[in-house]
């Protein structure tokens, strides 16, 4: 098989010359075209590398975002379940004549008017002072229901006596 160039050459219509000139005239221009492909993978490439960085910051910041909404949700689901736990067990009583003293969460001083029967019964641990979210107040909850609340919320019990009891106060 012949190419054109050998045709052409043969035929007579163009000289060896004029050969070379259009071999020289075919390398130079592809080599232009392959330096402009080059260029342009180049920049597709740093493009698509853009492209990909920015694809793993949002996922990121999205990953991110969707742990903070999961926390919020997680917390939001405890305080409803501790709110709904003090409102079962809550001592009901009208306040009474004895002050009693606890430590709240912000480190301060807390105090609750409770009869006598109610500090007595806070003082052998057979009832603890719980926070009451979503209320300033804090409340008084029978022993068994401080345990649950523990499970749920260690720091919403803020007094609790006795030797396997978490929070409370020591004898000495």
């Amino acid at each position: 098989m012949q190419n054109l160039r050998d045709k052409l050459l043969k035929a007579g219509l163009v000289t060896e010359k004029q050969a070379q000139e259009a071999d020289k005239g075919q390398k130079g221009p592809k080599a232009t075209v392959k330096a402009r492909q080059d260029a342009v993978s180049a920049d597709e490439r740093q493009r698509q590398e853009a492209f990909a960085q920015r694809e793993a910051e949002l996922s990121d910041v999205r990953r991110k975002e969707a742990a903070k909404k999961a926390e919020a949700r997680m917390q939001s689901e405890r305080a409803l379940r501790l709110r709904q736990l003090v409102e079962a067990n809550r001592v009901r009583e009208p306040p009474g004549e004895v002050n009693f003293h606890f430590v709240k969460r912000s480190g301060k001083i807390g105090r609750l008017a409770v009869s006598a029967e109610t500090a007595k019964l806070l003082e052998s641990g057979a009832a603890a002072v719980v926070e009451d979210p979503g209320q300033p107040e804090h409340a008084v909850v029978p022993s068994e229901a401080a345990k649950r609340i523990y499970e749920v919320d260690p720091p919403a019990i803020r007094f609790w006596f006795g030797p396997e009891k978490p929070i409370g106060f020591e004898l000495e």
